[in-house]
């Protein structure tokens, strides 16, 4: 008994560390934040006043829904890009295809290159008159736009840059998952017959199913906090066409020094993470016990 005391013991003391650190630098702040979100006052306001809900029924009053919907539509848009691309490729770099080897480098090299200094780079591609992508509308003797200055075009911008910057992680994912899938199956079904295709759909798209889950949930989350690319390319604009929620958080906290709205905003980011995360989970759930 004495032993076993002092086996749980050296499993808790392992274990502590990463329990505080967890405690005051997660569940602590976010404590604070949802206490916050219920009193009204600025950054400097040492006086805060109970207002309730009022701050949550301001921020959707004021841009916080549009916000939410931005960063909806940034999302699915984000989500379909990278784990589409992600997987086209993974299974391009998976294939025997001659040279294929040569090509994985490439698409590590925007996770690893400073954002800020990539979107510049990306802004400059967009430029009215300068950029490439308008010198290559006109080659083709097509109209030019001013994609940063209009609303549409400016989320597909700071869609296209964010589904480039992030679907090299998802192709090193999608890789290591085709390579979890025993080669002892695949030859088994090449064996009777199954081509290419049948492959993927029968053999190895089922032994991924948990690997997509990681990548779906990390790429939803990874899309919901875009930030960087829309304070770079259009701070938010034109019209609040690229305000995400972050983006709204950092506005109203950090330029309009309202910080009832910005704590509310980061409340309902918070829970829409979680609501979704916890959807994903259930849904693999649901069609793992269908099986």
């Amino acid at each position: 008994m004495r032993q076993r005391h002092r086996t749980w013991a050296l499993a808790y003391a392992f274990v502590a560390p990463t329990v505080v650190l967890t405690v005051l630098f997660s569940l602590v702040p976010l404590a604070m934040l949802l206490w916050r979100s219920l009193y009204s006052g600025g950054v400097f306001d040492t006086s805060p006043r109970f207002v309730g809900l009022d701050n949550y029924e301001q921020m959707m009053a004021e841009g916080g829904g549009h916000a939410l919907g931005v960063t909806g539509v940034y999302t699915v848009g984000f989500i379909l890009l990278t784990m589409g691309v992600g997987l086209g490729l993974a299974l391009l770099l998976n294939s025997k295809a001659p040279g294929v080897a040569r090509i994985r480098a490439p698409f590590v090299i925007p996770l690893v290159v400073p954002v800020v200094a990539t979107a510049l780079i990306w802004a400059n591609m967009f430029a009215p008159r300068f950029g490439l992508i308008n010198r290559l509308l006109s080659a083709v003797h097509l109209p030019q736009a001013d994609f940063l200055s209009s609303p549409g075009p400016a989320l597909v911008a700071v869609l296209t840059f964010g589904a480039w910057q992030f679907f090299g992680q998802n192709v090193i994912l999608y890789v290591a998952a085709l390579k979890s899938v025993p080669g002892d199956v695949l030859d088994a079904a090449s064996v009777d017959g199954a081509g290419a295709w049948r492959r993927f759909v029968h053999v190895q798209w089922p032994m991924m199913r948990r690997h997509t889950l990681l990548i779906w949930v990390v790429t939803t989350l990874t899309g919901l906090q875009t930030f960087t690319q829309i304070y770079v390319l259009t701070q938010g604009g034109p019209d609040g066409a690229t305000q995400t929620a972050l983006y709204y958080v950092y506005n109203e906290g950090f330029v309009q020094f309202d910080t009832g709205r910005a704590n509310a905003m980061g409340v309902a980011l918070f829970l829409l993470s979680l609501l979704i995360t916890i959807t994903q989970i259930w849904l693999l759930g649901r069609v793992d016990r269908a099986r």
